[in-house]
C-alpha cells in the first residue's frame, strides 16, 4: 500500500498522472473515482507543502468539474504530459494495475451508480459516497444512497454554518491528527468521514472546534462544508 510520506518526498513538484478508462455505460462512476483519487493525494501532498502537477489521459470525465476535482495542468498522451509538466510523472493512478514507468502507482477500483443516471447536483454526493469507502474496493451506488448523502451534506453545511456563528476554538487536535495518519499513510478518506460523522454529534466538543476542525480537514475532502456560511436558512430547513 502506498505511502505518501514515505514514499512521496523530493525536491520540486510532485508530478501525477491519472488514466481515465475510455468511456463505459452511463452509471459508470469508474472514471470520476480515478480522477477524485488523484485530487484527494494532491490536495493531500499540498497540505505538507509541495506543490503538485496534474495529468489526465483518457476521454473527458464530464462530472469532474461539479465534483470539486481540480482541472488537470496537463491533458493528452502521457508523452505530452510529460513535456507540458517539465518531466514524466512519478505517481500514476488507474483502475488497472499500472505497469509503465513511474516510482509509484495506485490502482482504484471499479465503481457504478445503480437507477437513474447521477445528475449534475448529485456530483458532491457522489464524492461522499466514493470517498466513503476504501478507493481500491469495487463499489455500487444506489439512487438512495445518493439521496441519502444529499442530505448528509445539507445537514454538515448547515451545522458547519451554525458553527460558525459560535466563538472561535481550536481544532480537535487527536481528531485531526489521527484522519492526517490515515490520509498521509493510505490516503483513507472513509476513516475521516467516520471520524467526522462521529464528531458532529460529540456533545463534549465546542462547536467552534467542530467548525474549525471540518473546515481544516475539508482543504482534502473536498466537500465545501463552508458554504453555507453567511446565507439565511431556508425556510422549513431543520432548526
Amino acid at each position: 500500500m502506498l505511502s505518501i510520506v514515505d514514499e512521496l518526498t523530493g525536491p520540486g513538484p510532485l508530478r501525477i498522472c491519472a488514466h481515465a478508462p475510455q468511456d463505459g455505460d452511463p452509471g459508470d462512476l469508474t472514471g470520476l473515482r480515478v480522477l477524485l483519487v488523484a485530487d484527494v493525494l494532491a490536495r493531500v501532498v499540498e497540505l505538507r507543502g509541495r506543490a503538485v502537477l496534474m495529468g489526465w489521459t483518457g476521454p473527458r470525465v464530464p462530472t469532474a468539474d461539479v465534483a470539486g476535482i481540480r482541472p488537470a495542468d496537463a491533458t493528452g498522451t502521457l508523452e505530452e504530459i510529460t513535456g507540458t509538466l517539465g518531466g514524466p510523472p512519478v505517481v500514476h493512478i488507474s483502475h488497472r494495475a499500472y505497469e509503465g514507468a513511474g516510482r509509484a502507482g495506485l490502482r482504484v477500483g471499479e465503481a457504478s451508480a445503480t437507477g437513474p443516471e447521477p445528475v449534475d447536483q448529485d456530483a458532491l454526493a457522489l464524492r461522499v459516497l466514493l470517498l466513503g469507502h476504501p478507493h481500491h474496493e469495487p463499489l455500487a451506488v444506489t439512487s438512495e444512497e445518493i439521496a441519502a448523502a444529499v442530505r448528509q451534506l445539507a445537514r454538515w453545511r448547515r451545522a458547519v454554518a451554525d458553527w460558525a456563528e459560535e466563538p472561535s476554538k481550536p481544532m480537535a487536535a487527536d481528531l485531526v491528527r489521527t484522519a492526517r495518519a490515515a490520509l498521509e499513510d493510505t490516503l483513507d478518506t472513509s476513516e475521516v468521514l467516520r471520524l467526522l460523522r462521529g464528531l458532529e454529534t460529540a456533545g463534549e466538543v465546542p462547536a467552534g472546534a467542530k467548525f474549525e476542525t471540518f473546515a481544516h480537514l475539508d482543504r482534502v475532502l473536498g466537500l465545501e462544508v463552508v458554504r453555507e456560511i453567511g446565507r439565511p436558512r431556508s425556510a422549513g430547513a431543520p432548526a
